[in-house]
Parts: structure tokens; sequence; C-alpha cells
């Protein structure tokens, strides 16, 4: 018998409400960059010197390549602790796909979703501990993101204190990694709180099964730190190498005053603006974000269209997840010459 995916959620009138909110939020980041042009802050001749640089695309690509086996690792190390397993070449070709998705669909939602189908038919149900483990994985990202933008944060307290914006941000940084590292501690100090939790939500059973999902899912994790820590380790190396791909196309383009310390300062705190579900993978917010935060840190306004630092790295990223095309192809004849497989 031939095992189908879990259905979707809805009928069509949600289906098609999902698809509109996308095109929204597509047209409004599409929006957001054309203005962010027109106002200059996205300077289309000064990318133009990325050609006279091989080397620092090539090397901004490798990074951002990089990035694909250690997101595999982390999701793989969460799938272990639900007691599932996926060889790792399929977990490389199943996030190269997903990847894929977010840059040329809707954004991290169709991602995820892609990446839950795919991962069922890899193991052939338990679309429950499959969906955890997507959210299990999303929060660690969200740490290790967290945890970068915190680093940084640290070693220049005293220069964002001298710029209210900034002291602003830093503040609210400091306050959301406390508050999740207290709400983290007393889930897994008191995992019964996640029950009291689950009966205030009884009347939506299907939130009321997800949560008991992620109790069932603190438990393992309280019985695995070590796998835990590593999978945050690998969710602050993926950060970190994000980070230095958007340094090596500011150094490349080399406009304005900043240095590159400055520039390893305003990547973190812009991938958080980017990570904002307002448009599709926060198209238009990463480039208003950078360009505002390179200003705020400027010693003496230059004027520099500092989005355009951030614009040819996103470029150089969706040009990099068309490796997800050959995944897409590599997976799906694997899965097809494999009898006992399903195919995607």
């Amino acid at each position: 018998m031939v095992s189908r995916a879990p259905a979707l959620d809805g009928g069509d009138a949600r289906a098609w409400t999902r698809l509109a909110t996308g095109a929204l939020k597509a047209i409004i980041g599409l929006g957001l960059l054309a203005a962010l042009v027109v106002l200059g802050r996205i300077d289309l001749k000064a990318l133009s010197v990325l050609g006279q640089a091989p080397a620092a695309v090539a090397l901004c690509g490798a990074l951002i390549l990089l990035t694909i086996p250690l997101t595999a690792l982390r999701w793989g190390i969460v799938l272990r602790v639900l007691g599932l397993s996926i060889p790792f070449a399929s977990l490389l070709h199943i996030v190269a796909i997903s990847l894929l998705a977010n840059v040329f669909l809707f954004g991290p939602t169709t991602g995820d979703a892609v990446r839950g189908v795919y991962a069922w038919r890899a193991i052939g149900g338990a679309s429950g501990r499959v969906a955890v483990s997507i959210v299990a994985d999303r929060l660690i990202s969200l740490f290790g993101l967290l945890s970068v933008a915190l680093v940084f944060t640290l070693f220049n307290w005293h220069r964002m204190q001298q710029v209210p914006a900034l002291a602003v941000l830093g503040t609210s940084l400091l306050l959301s990694l406390a508050i999740a590292a207290v709400v983290a501690l007393a889930l897994c100090l008191a995992p019964l709180s996640m029950r009291r939790v689950e009966q205030l939500v009884s009347r939506r059973p299907r939130v009321a099964e997800r949560l008991a999902q992620l109790g069932e899912l603190i438990l393992l994790i309280r019985a695995q730190p070590v796998r835990l820590l590593a999978a945050c380790a690998c969710a602050v190396a993926v950060q970190a190498l994000t980070a230095a791909a958007v340094v090596v196309i500011a150094a490349a383009i080399d406009i304005g005053s900043l240095s590159a310390a400055d520039f390893l300062f305003a990547a973190p705190l812009t991938l958080m603006a980017n990570a904002l579900p307002l448009t599709p993978n926060g198209i238009g917010i990463g480039e208003a974000a950078f360009d505002q935060i390179c200003r705020w840190l400027e010693p003496a306004p230059s004027g520099a269209a500092y989005s355009s630092i951030f614009f040819a790295y996103r470029a150089i990223s969706m040009v990099a997840w068309l490796a997800g095309l050959i995944s897409f192809v590599v997976y799906r004849n694997e899965a097809a010459s494999d009898p006992a497989g399903a195919q995607p």
C-alpha cells in the first residue's frame, strides 16, 4: 500500500488566503527594494565592482554553501533526539531543496513545509514528530542567531550606548535572550508546566498535541544535553558563516567609512531583522535594516548606499541556493531507484 502525505489543514478558501498573503508580502518586499533603489540606498553602479572581484563572490558563495551541511547536521541531531533517523546525504538534499523553496516561493514557511513532506516520506510516517523537529530546529537556529548577535553586542556595548537607537536595540536583545533563557530553563527544570499549558489550550486539539510533543522533546533533551549543545553549536556556526559572507561582500564593494569589524557587528543584527516574517525572506527589510545600522555606526555621515551590500549578499545567496535544483534531481532519482523508498 502506497503511503500518502498527511492532509493539509483547511479548505480551498484557506489555501487561497495563504497564497494571497504570500503574494502581498512579495509585492511589499519588491516595493521596498524599488524604494531603496529610488532613494539611492541601493546603488546598482556600486554593485558593478563585484564583476571585478570574482574571488570575493566565490568566497561568499562558498561560505553560504557551507551552511547547508551544518544545517543538515543540526536538524539531524534534533531528529535523532526524537528517535527518528534520516541518512545524512538525504538530509543534505532535503535542506538544499527547502532552501531553494525559501528563495523562489513564499519564504521560510514554504521551505519548512517542503522539509516536512520530504522528511515524512523518507521516514515513512511520524508526521507529528517531524513537525516538532522542524519547530525545534527553527528555535535552535534563532538561538544561534541571538547568541552571535549578543557576542558582537557585548564587544561593542560601549559604542552602542553612544547611539540611542542602538542602545535600545542592544537592551532589547539582552532582554530577549534573558527571557528565552528563563523560559527554556523553566521548561527543562519543570516540564510539568507544559502540561498545565496543554490544559489551557485543551479546546484546540492540534495545538495541545503539538505542545505535548514539545513536552516530550524537552524530556528527551534533558536526557541528552550533549546533543542539544551540539545542535546549538551548529546553529552558531551557521549564523557566523552567514555574517562572514556579508562582510566579504562589504569588503569587496568598499563603500562608506566603516571597517570590517563594523560590518561584522551590523550583519548579525541585520539578520535578526531579516528573519522577521513581514516579507518573503525579509526582502527589503534586511537591506533597509543593514543600511540604517551602518548609518548609526558611522562616525560622520557619508551618504554611502549601504543597502547595496546586503542586496548583493542576497543575490549571491539566491544563486548559491540554486544548488537545490541538483539535489531535487539527484534525490528524486535516488528515491525512484530504491524500491523500498517513497518517491518525493
